[in-house]
């Protein structure tokens, strides 16, 4: 090779890399930024999308003002900012007492609630059972509260039941919960005075699924009454269940594949709910009610 075809090589070598160098540098230096870069988490499959409906089963969560939120009405949910996982309170230990039951266990009963114990009334198996409940029904409401003619002090006067099951706090969650729980708690006594043979199951609420969330309902603050009512528990009469073990997803919500408003079951789930129930019952001979220990 002559010399000028040596320079010529030369020459076009160096055009090649002084070219090539600035885009082969910017390319070493963005690799290395984002291998420092930390890989952001993978959040939980969400359908932001998902409209809120009413469901036979009850209503829809909305607001009623702006403090206390009501089970009822109609709307939208709200489907921004969800975490992962909600902060939840521990549930207190359940007892070794529960046995299973079969249906016959509930034939007198009576349940009290809102429209969730609507559900289990108009969709669950316990046919022989009595109820006192009605959407939107709320603690402190109760006493001023009419169903099929009767009031609530009328209903646990007029017959003895053997086993009374409570479930109330969801239209009350936004409310002070120190209030929730005096009247709460009034229930409660009211019932072992007039239901003196009955064993008093009182039930957490249950939890909502992340699109159903807003400003006043929260499985935080949920679980803050739900543990305000597990207190009312003595496990000796009184007894808590905690139905979101049965419904809740993996992240601590009330799982999508069983509601149609992510408030209320939808109307065939409330057949499992019964289900459970029956694997949560105590034995009338191992319940301290007022007739036994006399």
């Amino acid at each position: 090779m002559n010399k000028f075809k040596q320079c010529a090589y030369t020459l076009l070598l160096l055009s090649t890399c002084f070219i090539a160098s600035p885009l082969i540098l910017h390319k070493i230096w963005t690799s290395s930024a984002l291998a420092e870069k930390p890989a952001a988490a993978a959040p939980p499959v969400v359908n932001r999308n998902k409209e809120q409906t009413t469901t036979p089963e009850g209503e829809p969560v909305t607001q009623a003002d702006g403090t206390a939120p009501a089970v009822t009405g109609t709307g939208t949910a709200s489907a921004e900012g969800q975490p992962a996982a909600t902060e939840t309170t521990t549930a207190p230990a359940q007892p070794d007492i529960f046995v299973e039951s079969d249906l016959s266990y509930f034939d007198d009963a009576l349940f009290i609630g809102d429209s969730r114990t609507v559900g289990i009334k108009d969709y669950g198996d316990f046919e022989n059972s009595d109820f006192f409940c009605t959407e939107g029904l709320s603690t402190d409401q109760i006493n001023k509260t009419t169903v099929n003619g009767k009031t609530f002090d009328q209903l646990i006067d007029a017959k003895q039941y053997g086993k009374v099951y409570v479930m109330l706090g969801i239209n009350e969650v936004g409310n002070d919960h120190e209030y929730v729980l005096t009247s709460y708690r009034a229930i409660v006594e009211k019932l072992k005075v007039h239901q003196p043979d009955a064993i008093i199951y009182v039930q957490a609420n249950l939890h909502v699924s992340s699109y159903a969330e807003n400003g006043v309902i929260t499985n935080a603050s949920i679980d803050d009454l739900n543990s305000g009512i597990a207190s009312l528990a003595d496990n000796k009469r009184v007894f808590y269940l905690d139905i979101n073990e049965l419904y809740d997803d993996e992240y601590g919500y009330f799982n999508q594949n069983y509601t149609h408003d992510g408030v209320h079951p939808m109307g065939m789930y409330y057949t499992q709910w019964c289900e459970w129930l029956c694997t949560k019952t105590v034995p009338k001979d191992r319940a301290q009610t007022t007739t036994a220990a006399e």
